[in-house]
C-alpha cells in the first residue's frame, strides 16, 4: 500500500483543487491559530473543505473541550488534528463527543539534535490509550507550531513508527526533493507537507504539489 499524502496549510480554493487532482489523500487547513501565517477562520475553512474531494483535516491548538466540539460540529472534518499542548485526558473526553478521527501532533527534534525516542514513545502510548487515531511527527518552532521547514530526526521517527501500533505521519522539512528518501528511511503511514510545496506562506506551488505526491507514492 502506497504512503498517504497530506497537503496542509491550505488557504486557497485553487490550491485545494490542485492537491486533490495531484492525488493527495488528505487536505489540511489550519483553523483559528493566530500565530500561524496559514491560519483561516472557521468560515474560510468550511469553504475550503467544500472544494475538497480528499478527506479533510482541521488543524488547531489551544482550545477547550467545548470549543473543539463546537469546531467539529461546524466543519464536519474527517479528522481533527490537535497541534498544541493537549493532554490525553482532553483527547479521551473529546473522543466521546465527536464523530471524527482525532490526530495528535507530537514534536520531533530537528535532525541536527541528538535525542531519544523513549519519552515520545511514552506520549504515543498515552495518547493511543486515550483514543487517538493517528499521530503527526513534526518539527516544531519555538512558538510550538509546525510548518517550520526544518527537517525532523528521521532516525527517531523511524523508531516511533516501528514501535507504534497507531498510524504515524512524518512531517517537518519535507519537500519534493527529499520525500522519497524520507519515506524509504522512516516507512511512515503517511507524509505531511506544508511549506515544502509553497511559493509563499500559504500559497502552494502546483508543480511542487504534483511532484511531492508522485514521489511520495513512488510513481516518480
Amino acid at each position: 500500500m502506497s504512503v498517504k499524502v497530506k497537503i496542509c496549510g491550505l488557504t486557497r480554493t485553487e490550491d485545494v483543487r490542485v492537491a486533490c487532482e495531484a492525488g493527495a489523500d488528505f487536505c489540511g487547513v489550519v483553523v483559528e491559530v493566530p500565530k500561524s501565517p496559514r491560519s483561516q477562520t472557521r468560515e474560510q475553512a468550511r469553504l475550503l473543505f467544500g472544494e475538497a474531494t480528499a478527506a479533510t483535516v482541521a488543524v488547531t491548538r489551544s482550545k477547550s473541550l467545548d470549543e473543539l466540539v463546537e469546531l467539529v460540529r461546524f466543519l464536519s472534518p474527517f479528522a481533527l488534528q490537535l497541534h498544541g499542548d493537549e493532554t490525553p485526558e482532553l483527547v479521551a473526553a473529546l473522543k466521546g463527543k465527536v464523530n471524527c478521527r482525532i490526530w495528535k501532533a507530537l514534536p520531533l527534534p530537528p535532525a541536527t539534535e541528538k535525542s531519544l525516542a523513549q519519552p515520545l514513545l511514552e506520549q504515543i502510548q498515552n495518547f493511543a490509550k486515550a483514543g487517538c487515531d493517528a499521530f503527526v511527527l513534526d518539527t516544531v518552532s519555538a512558538g510550538g507550531f509546525g510548518g517550520t521547514g526544518v527537517v525532523a530526526s528521521w532516525e527517531i521517527a523511524a523508531d516511533l513508527v516501528r514501535l507504534s501500533d497507531i498510524p504515524c505521519f512524518l512531517a517537518g522539512g519535507l519537500t519534493p526533493e527529499n520525500v522519497k528518501e524520507a519515506v524509504a528511511a522512516v516507512k511512515p503511514y503517511g507524509v505531511d507537507v506544508s511549506s515544502g510545496v509553497e511559493s509563499l506562506p500559504g500559497v502552494k506551488d502546483p508543480e511542487k504539489v504534483r511532484l511531492f505526491c508522485q514521489r511520495a507514492k513512488g510513481s516518480l
